[in-house]
Formats: structure tokens, C-alpha cells, sequence
């Protein structure tokens, strides 16, 4: 049982960054990548005033976003950036995404053959790494653990056509799903050591598979969950393993990068463990199962989840749409997401609160100033539904957590996001449950300040349990069912205090819709009940209360049957970083008793930038030829929470321009 460090430092992506090692980039960021290669990471991450950024979205079922390289051509060399240098340390690996991998997760335009492109790819790989005969690779493969089909399996073969055997056996990590047996042979005789789940180690162990591997590595302690593993069971597995003859290499299933640091200095029960403990916990392991000896860990205190109930449905879409009417919206509302910058001062506040500087009574009414100061300000930038601005939230789904019971929050649990941006998920121990209201007094002193319609904002159930850590062992129907008894309770709370807009955000559903892997029929049928149960409950309002929600980064039309039922009356959705028209279609189509009205977002974001009026204007035009135009919103992609006020004062008076000169024709 052999340890050793890995060095996978990547400033911003590990796919983006791995693809400007093999030199894609497009022509008008060649320059940069050749003498400033920051500059062109920096240019194709957030775009530039002249260019948009490449697309960015979900790796895998995180909440890990990384950016989609463009690949137009063969590649013709490998080489490192110049942050991406090896170490040189015999006892590091060197980690790269692998050439299979990387090619699945870009966009190859039709047109240009992708296997040919993965065969460039793989020698220009191959060719640098039989100059570096003492490194020790790691190859990062996780498109290995899905269902392949015929043209994926030429594509894995031309990726590794020209592979030399290497001296030390370079390992593959596989991450998500499971690889096949197949898959594992084939890798295997080529003297790769592919990374296999514990569950996969009986049925493969004397199978041409297992003998062809070189080294034997087993994900044993689960790299997604704070939860501590089974040693006992995962014993009665690797003790048999003794007598091999290979090295056999115990790793998390997937990177440590999906968990905070360290538990320590955090006020939580006895038992939870992140990165440094699973990492403790896997040297225990190694240690316990060479000398025979206990790797016995504490175990936080276990819940019962409820089943799912049944509910009546939403009164029709034509009826909703009558007793709407009264809104008198015009043609092509426009409306943000919901947060606004969340600038220097806003976070001060917060940390000045958390510091005892100032009392909650000045916070509460700095934080309220910051509110009416945001309504004057979208009435003056014209726009029609406003928002409070969620300058109190620290994030959508721990402000949230923070305020339930059945919930545990960190000090200093980050986990990565995107680029340098992190999040902090909170850990959904027990069915959770609220005493009181959790946004009526923010949404009730907007609502004062202006006469136009703001929108009442919560996240909704599906996306606070894919943005939280979740108990092993609890399906997801149930865990979705549990977390929408407190959010449907909040939206009646806003309906009492007499909300007629509010948007329930959504933006993970798609996220942890099961990999299609071999066992994802019965898991989708799960996932697919429980969401449909906790969007028809919440969304399940009255009529003359307008309902949107919100769909970001990685959704798609593979989803949208899904909320056939669920009663929304408005959705936004991504699109400006990938203009997508069957996703837009897919959803606009969805309902089965009338359209829905969508906003496609006109604007990325994730940039400092805006496309200016005139590209959301033909945006605009180019939806409402496949949508009736009374049913197009106007919004941006996401929320603005990371932009500055000057960014967004020009991108949000552009989007503006941009809704005014549609309801002209323009």
C-alpha cells in the first residue's frame, strides 16, 4: 500500500488550462498565448470587451463549473504553462486531464473529426512525456466511468494509439461512474493502472481485466462526503488483496477538491470529516489493513427522512395567465436574477457583525439602506420587476441553511466554485424545519419603497440539497420532499405579506441528474420523483401569484419534462455563454396546458464585460422567432452578485436598450 502527493496545481481550470498546454485556443487569443499565456487564460475564462468568454459549465453532478475549450483542428504539441511546470519530485505524480477526457469535455464543431483530433491530441502528449522518462504521471479520465458507445471507444483508442509503455505505471483516475471492464483491459495492457471503485473489485478480480493491470488502484474513501467511510466493510474487500504481488494504491473516489480543508475549529458534531481527515483516514486505512490493526472513526448522529406525499396540481396556465393580468407587465419585461454587487462594504458589514463591531440593530439597518438605495436605483435604470438585492446572503443556499434547523453551517468550510470563487455548503443532517419567516421583512421594506412588482426570492428545495452535503444512504426523492416542506412554508409567508412575484431558484437541477452510467435508469427514476414532488409542492401557489424560477450553468432539455407539473409561470435561463436553442425550445414547449414564458439570459455574468445592446437586441430577435414575443423576458444569465456597480451599470443598460428597442421592432 504506497502513498504519495499529486500535483494538480491549476490556477483558474484544470480543462481550459490543460487545453492551452496542447495550444487551443482561437486566433484572436494566439498571440497571448504564445507570449502571455495569463493573459490569454484570463481572456478565454471571462472574456474580453472585444470577445466572449468560451462556455462555462458543470463538471459532471458538482457544483464545480469549468470552462468548454473550442477545438477547431488536430493539435500539433504539449507544453506546460509555465505555472504547470512538474515538480520533479520522484514521489509526486503529475496530474493532466487525459486526452480522451478532454476531447469528450470540448466542443468539437461538426464538421472536424473528433477522433482524429483525439489522436493529435494523444500524440502530442505522448511525444512530451517520452522526454520526461522519470515523471510520474497521473492521467485525470473521468468521461471513462460513463456509458461509451461505439464512436467513444474509437476515440479512446485513438487517443492512446501511439502511448508508449511508461517505466513507472502512470496512473488513471476515472472519478465518476464506473469504468468497464473493457475499458480497464484495454488501458491496462498498455500498462496504464486504471483507478476502480471497491464495488468493482469482486467482479473483476481474476477476469483478464484485473491481470492486465499493473499497479492496483481502488477508490475506497468517498472524496464527495463529509460523512465518514465504512472501514469494516471496505476491509472485508482489500484484506484478500494481501498476497498481490502489485502495488496496490487506496485513494479517495474522486479529488479532495469537493470538500473544505479541515473540521478543526468548527463547531459541529463528532464525526464529520473533511480533506485533511479523509486523507488521515485513508493513511489509517492503509496502516490498519498492513498491521492488522482498527481504523475504527466516529460517526455522526443518523436521521429518519419521510416519504413522499401526493399533492393536487396548479390551477391551468390560462388561469393563472387571467389573474396575473393585473401586473400589466409590458412587452418584454425585463428583471435581473435576484443578487446585486456584493461589494468591499457589503461583505465589511458582515464581517464587522461577525467581528462585534457593530450591533445587529446598525447592521440590519445599513443592510436596509443598501435595499431602498438598490430599488431607487433599478427604477431610475428602467427596469419593470425589481429585486431587494440579497445584499444580507452570504450565499443562496447557507443563508438559507443558517436560518433551519436540520442543519449544520461552517466558519471556513469553502469549497471551489469557479475560478477563485468559493462557496460554503452547509451539511443537511436531519429533515429540516423553520420557526419563523426568513425574507419577509427584506422583501416587505423593497416592496415599500417602489410601486412596481419585487420579487420575493428563495432557493428552492432540489438545488439547497445538490449545494449541500447530503447524508449517504438517503435517496434523493426523500431528501428533496423534506427540504420543500420549509421552503413552501417561506413562500406562503410571502404570499401572506402580499407578494404577487416570486422567484424560487433552481439553478442545480440538472446538476445532480444521475451520469448516464449502466445503473442510471433506476436512479433517474428516483430523481425524477423527487423532483417533480418538491417543484409541484412549492410551486403550487395561487394563481394570481406569478411564479418564476431560475436555471443556470449546465441545465438543459434533458430536464425540462421534469416540470411539466410543476406550476411555473416564468423561467430564466442560461444562454448568453451558450446560445442554445433546444434547450429554450425544450422548456418553452414543456407545459402541457399552455407556453412558458422564459428569459433567455442576454448577458454573461461571469464577465466584467457587456456584448453591448446591440448583440442582446439580435439576441432578442432571434428567440422570439420560435417564441411568441409576449412570452420573452429580458434578463441577464445569472445573478450579479460578482460584478461591480460600474460593470453592471453598463451591462444592465444595455439590456435595457436592448428590451426597449424590441418592443419597437428593432
Amino acid at each position: 500500500l504506497v502513498g504519495s502527493a499529486v500535483d494538480d496545481y491549476f490556477l483558474y481550470d484544470a480543462v481550459l488550462e490543460t487545453a492551452l498546454m496542447f495550444g487551443i485556443a482561437p486566433d484572436w487569443a494566439a498571440a497571448d498565448l504564445a507570449g502571455d499565456p495569463f493573459a490569454a487564460l484570463t481572456a478565454l475564462a471571462r472574456g474580453t470587451p472585444q470577445h466572449e468568454a468560451w462556455e462555462m459549465t458543470k463538471w459532471f453532478d458538482t457544483n464545480y463549473h469549468y470552462v468548454v475549450p473550442e477545438i477547431t483542428a488536430p493539435v500539433e504539441r504539449f507544453r506546460p504553462l509555465p505555472w504547470r511546470e512538474p515538480a520533479g519530485e520522484a514521489d509526486t505524480a503529475w496530474v493532466v486531464i487525459g486526452p480522451y477526457s478532454l476531447v469528450k469535455l470540448s466542443r468539437v464543431p461538426d464538421g472536424t473529426d473528433a477522433t482524429a483530433v483525439a489522436a493529435s491530441v494523444g500524440r502530442a502528449l505522448w511525444a512530451w512525456v517520452a522526454e520526461h522518462p522519470d515523471l510520474r504521471l497521473q492521467l485525470d479520465e473521468p468521461c471513462l466511468g460513463l456509458v461509451m458507445t461505439d464512436a467513444d471507444r474509437a476515440l479512446l483508442d485513438a487517443a492512446y494509439a501511439d502511448a508508449p509503455r511508461p517505466e513507472e505505471p502512470a496512473l488513471v483516475s476515472v472519478q465518476f461512474g464506473q469504468p468497464s471492464a473493457a475499458t480497464v483491459e484495454t488501458l491496462g495492457r498498455r500498462g496504464f493502472a486504471v483507478q476502480i471503485g471497491l464495488d468493482q473489485v469482486e467482479r473483476l478480480r481474476g477476469t483478464p481485466a484485473w491481470e492486465t493491470q499493473p499497479e492496483l488502484a481502488i477508490g475506497v474513501v468517498d472524496g464527495r462526503s463529509v460523512w465518514p467511510d465504512d472501514f469494516d466493510a471496505a476491509r472485508s474487500v482489500l484484506e484478500p488483496l494481501g498476497n498481490e504481488q502489485r502495488t496496490v494504491r487506496l485513494t479517495p473516489t474522486t479529488s479532495l477538491m469537493f470538500l473544505p480543508y479541515t473540521v478543526e475549529g468548527e463547531e459541529l458534531p463528532a464525526g464529520f470529516q473533511f480533506a485533511r481527515e479523509k486523507a488521515r483516514a485513508l493513511a489509517a486505512w492503509a496502516h490498519a489493513l498492513e498491521t492488522g490493526g482498527s481504523a475504527h472513526a466516529a460517526h455522526p448522529p443518523r436521521a429518519d427522512w419521510p416519504e413522499i406525499a401526493e399533492q393536487a396540481p396548479r390551477v391551468s396556465r390560462e388561469e393563472r395567465r387571467r389573474a396575473q393580468a393585473d401586473l400589466d407587465l409590458p412587452a418584454y419585461p425585463t428583471t435581473t436574477i435576484g443578487s446585486l454587487p456584493q461589494t468591499a462594504e457589503v461583505r465589511g458589514l458582515r464581517a464587522r457583525l461577525n467581528r462585534g463591531e457593530i450591533d445587529r440593530a446598525e447592521y440590519d439597518r445599513r443592510i436596509g439602506q443598501l435595499i431602498t438605495d438598490a430599488i431607487a436605483w433599478q427604477e431610475a435604470k428602467g427596469l419593470d420587476v425589481l429585486v431587494h438585492g440579497e445584499f444580507e446572503r452570504t450565499d443562496m443556499v447557507e443563508y438559507f441553511a443558517e436560518q433551519m434547523d436540520g442543519y449544520h453551517t461552517t466558519r471556513n468550510g469553502w469549497v471551489l466554485s469557479y475560478g477563485s470563487r468559493c462557496t460554503r455548503p452547509p451539511i443537511l443532517a436531519a429533515p429540516p424545519t423553520i420557526n419563523a419567516p426568513m425574507t419577509v421583512d427584506e422583501w416587505r421594506l423593497a416592496q415599500d419603497a417602489t410601486d412596481k412588482p419585487v420579487k420575493g426570492m428563495l432557493t428552492g428545495p432540489v438545488t439547497i440539497v445538490n449545494w449541500s452535503f447530503r447524508p449517504p444512504g438517503v435517496p434523493d426523492d426523500r431528501l428533496f420532499w423534506a427540504v420543500a416542506q420549509p421552503i413552501a412554508q417561506e413562500v406562503r409567508h410571502l404570499i401572506e405579506a402580499g407578494a404577487r412575484v416570486i422567484q424560487i431558484d433552481e439553478p442545480a437541477v440538472r446538476e445532480r441528474w444521475p451520469l448516464p452510467t449502466e445503473d442510471a435508469e433506476e436512479k433517474r427514476a428516483v430523481y425524477a420523483r423527487g423532483v417533480r414532488a418538491a417543484l409541484g409542492h412549492v410551486f403550487n401557489q395561487p394563481a394570481h401569484v406569478q411564479m418564476h424560477t431560475h436555471m443556470c450553468y449546465g441545465t438543459d432539455a434533458t430536464i425540462a419534462a421534469l416540470w411539466t407539473d410543476a406550476g411555473v409561470d416564468v423561467a430564466s435561463i442560461w444562454y448568453a455563454r451558450s446560445p442554445d436553442d433546444e434547450r429554450i425550445r425544450a422548456f418553452y414547449e414543456a407545459l402541457p396546458d399552455g407556453r412558458l414564458e422564459i428569459g433567455p439570459g442576454v448577458f454573461d455574468v461571469h464577465s466584467p464585460h457587456t456584448p453591448g445592446s446591440a448583440v442582446m437586441t439580435e439576441r432578442l430577435r432571434h428567440v422570439s422567432t420560435f417564441m411568441d414575443p409576449r412570452d420573452v423576458w429580458v434578463n441577464p444569465d445569472c445573478g450579479l452578485k460578482t460584478r461591480t456597480w460600474d460593470e453592471v451599470e453598463r451591462q444592465l443598460g444595455d439590456m435595457v436598450a436592448a428590451a426597449r428597442a424590441a418592443r419597437n421592432g428593432g
